[in-house]
C-alpha cells in the first residue's frame, strides 16, 4: 500500500514534469516552444505563447488578472523585423486600439475604436511613440469628426473641425501646439460666423464677427 507522503510525492514530479513539458529551454537556457505562465498564486494564465530560442515568435495572448473570457492583448512577433502588431480588447473582447509597436513604443499608424463597438473612433500616426503626422477623428456613424496634424507630439499646421452632416464648423492653425495663423468657424449649416486671427494662442488683428452671414461687429485685438 502506497504511503500518503509517497503520493504526495508522485503527484509533486507529475506537476513538475507537466510543467517542464509545456515551458522548456534550449540548450542555452534561452526559452523554447509554447510557453504558458500563470498568475502567481492564482493558476490562472497570465500569457501564452512561442519561443524561439528565447524570442516571441508568432501569436502571443495576455491576460488581465480576473478575466479570461478574452485576452486583454494580443500580440503578433514578426520572424524578420523588430516590429509587433498589437491588439488591445475589452473585457467583453471588442478591440480598443490596434497597431504596430518597435521596442515597446507605437510606430506607424495607430486604430481606436469607439466603446463596444468596431466602428473606428480614430486614426493616428506615431513616430517613436510620439503623435507626428495626421491625426483623423470619426463619429460613431463614421463621419470624420476631426483631422488635425501633429509634429512630435504637438498639434501643427492645418486643423479642421466637422459636424456630424459633414459640414466643416472650425478651420484652425496651429504652431508648436498653439493657435497659430487664420481662424474660420461656420455653423453646422455652413454660414461663416467669425473670421479672425491668432498669434501664438491668442486673438490678434481685426476679428471680425457675422449673423446670418452678413458682417456685424469687428474687433481689435
Amino acid at each position: 500500500m502506497i504511503k500518503h507522503f509517497e503520493i504526495l510525492t508522485l503527484c509533486l514530479l507529475f506537476s513538475i514534469t507537466s510543467i517542464a513539458q509545456k515551458n522548456k529551454f534550449d540548450e542555452n537556457g534561452e526559452r523554447h516552444g509554447y510557453w504558458k505562465v500563470d498568475f502567481e498564486g492564482a493558476g490562472t494564465p497570465k500569457f501564452e505563447g512561442n519561443f524561439e530560442h528565447g524570442n516571441e515568435t508568432g501569436t502571443f495572448k495576455f491576460y488581465k488578472k480576473g478575466f479570461y473570457d478574452h485576452p486583454a492583448a494580443i500580440m503578433n512577433f514578426s520572424k524578420t523585423t523588430d516590429s509587433v502588431h498589437v491588439v488591445y480588447y475589452t473585457q467583453t473582447g471588442k478591440p480598443i486600439s490596434e497597431g504596430k509597436m518597435c521596442d515597446k513604443k507605437r510606430e506607424g499608424n495607430w486604430v481606436y475604436y469607439h466603446k463596444d463597438s468596431d466602428s473606428i473612433m480614430m486614426r493616428e500616426t506615431y513616430k517613436n511613440d510620439t503623435l507626428h503626422g495626421l491625426q483623423k477623428t470619426y463619429f460613431p456613424n463614421g463621419k470624420l469628426a476631426e483631422k488635425t496634424i501633429y509634429q512630435r507630439g504637438e498639434k501643427n499646421g492645418e486643423s479642421f473641425i466637422y459636424a456630424d452632416n459633414g459640414q466643416v464648423t472650425k478651420e484652425l492653425h496651429y504652431k508648436n501646439g498653439m493657435l497659430h495663423g487664420p481662424a474660420v468657424y461656420f455653423t453646422v449649416k455652413g454660414v461663416k460666423s467669425i473670421e479672425g486671427f491668432y498669434t501664438e494662442g491668442k486673438k490678434s488683428g481685426t476679428w471680425k464677427y457675422f449673423s446670418d452671414g452678413k458682417l456685424e461687429e469687428e474687433i481689435e485685438y
